[in-house]
C-alpha cells in the first residue's frame, strides 16, 4: 500500500512536472509570435545607411550631368558668339581733323551733289581693315516730327565720334538721291566706308545712345561723351518742324484721283448711271412735248 503510494505521489509529480513545462513552452512562443520580426523586410542600421548613400550618390550624379550639360551649352554660345564676331569685321576710319587742329566737330548739311562727291569709291581700298573715310549719313525731312526729334541727338553724335563724318540730306527736297541709296523712309542713318555702304540703323528710338550703340557695332570706337546741350536743338539739323507743302504728294493724290475716274467710267456701274440720265432725259423733252 505504501509502495503503491509511493509510485502514484511520483507520477502524479511526473505528470505536473510535464503540464508546467508544456505551458511555459506555449508562454515563450506565444511570446515570440508577438515580438515583430528583426530578420524581415525592415532594414537594420546598415542597410538603410547604404540606401542613404546611395540616394545622395545619384542625386550628385544628375547634378554633375545637368552642370556639365549648362557648361558645354554656354561654351557653346561662347564660341558661336566669338565666331560671329570674328566673321563680321570692323570697319577702320580714317582721321578727319589733324591732331594740331582745334575744330569742333560738327554736321554738314549737304546736297545730292555734294554726297555723290563724297561717297566716291577709291578702288585701292578694298577691304574694310583697310582705312579710309568713314560718313554717316542722316536722311531726313523738314516736315517730318520723327526727323525734328532725331536732330538734337544727331548734331551730338559728331563730337562723340570725330573720327566719323556726319553729314545730312534733306531726302524730300532730293528725292533723287533717294532710290540710289535705297532710302524709302526718313528719318534713317546709314554708315559709309569708302563709298560703300556698312550698315544701317534699325533701331525705333532715335536718341544719341542708340546712335551711339549703331557707330560702336561698326567701328569699334568708343564714345568720347554722350551730352545733348541746348545748342544742338538749334542745329545744324532743325529740331523744329517746318511745314511745307509737297507738291509730289498733291500730284500723287491727282494721279490716284483720275485713275480712279477712269476705271470707274470703264465699269458696268457708270454705263447704268449714263443709261438712267438718258432715260429720265428722253422722258422728260417727251412730257415737254405733250404739254406744248
Amino acid at each position: 500500500m505504501s509502495n503503491f503510494t509511493f509510485n502514484t505521489l511520483i507520477k502524479v509529480l511526473l505528470i505536473l512536472g510535464v503540464i508546467a513545462y508544456t505551458e511555459q513552452f506555449d508562454v515563450d512562443e506565444d511570446h515570440l509570435a508577438d515580438t515583430p520580426n528583426l530578420d524581415s523586410d525592415v532594414p537594420n542600421v546598415d542597410e538603410s545607411e547604404s540606401l542613404l548613400s546611395n540616394v545622395v550618390s545619384d542625386v550628385n550624379k544628375t547634378l554633375t550631368n545637368f552642370y556639365n550639360h549648362v557648361t558645354s551649352a554656354n561654351v557653346t554660345a561662347e564660341n558661336t558668339t566669338q565666331s560671329a564676331n570674328e566673321t563680321k569685321k570692323l570697319v577702320k576710319c580714317k582721321d578727319i581733323y589733324e591732331s594740331d587742329d582745334h575744330l569742333d566737330p560738327t554736321v554738314e548739311i549737304i546736297n545730292g551733289t555734294y554726297l555723290s562727291k563724297l561717297l566716291q569709291i577709291k578702288p585701292d581700298i578694298t577691304s574694310r581693315d583697310m582705312e579710309a573715310d568713314c560718313v554717316l549719313v542722316l536722311f531726313y525731312a523738314r516736315p517730318c516730327p520723327f526727323s525734328a526729334h532725331a536732330a538734337p541727338h544727331f548734331n551730338a553724335l559728331a563730337r562723340s565720334y570725330p573720327n566719323v563724318r556726319l553729314v545730312a540730306l534733306d531726302a524730300l527736297k532730293y528725292y533723287g538721291i533717294n532710290a540710289q541709296y535705297g532710302i524709302v523712309g526718313v528719318p534713317t542713318l546709314k554708315m559709309f566706308h569708302n563709298g560703300r555702304p556698312v550698315g544701317k540703323f534699325n533701331g525705333t528710338e532715335y536718341n544719341i545712345q542708340s546712335f551711339s550703340k549703331f557707330v560702336h557695332a561698326i567701328t569699334g570706337k568708343h564714345p568720347q561723351g554722350l551730352l545733348v546741350t541746348s545748342k544742338d536743338f538749334q542745329g545744324p539739323v532743325s529740331s523744329v518742324v517746318e511745314k511745307d507743302t509737297d507738291h509730289f504728294l498733291i500730284l500723287s493724290w491727282l494721279f490716284i484721283i483720275v485713275c480712279g475716274l477712269y476705271y470707274f467710267m470703264q465699269s458696268k456701274w457708270w454705263r447704268m448711271i449714263v443709261e438712267m440720265v438718258q432715260n429720265n432725259w428722253r422722258e422728260s423733252e417727251a412730257q415737254h412735248e405733250h404739254n406744248d
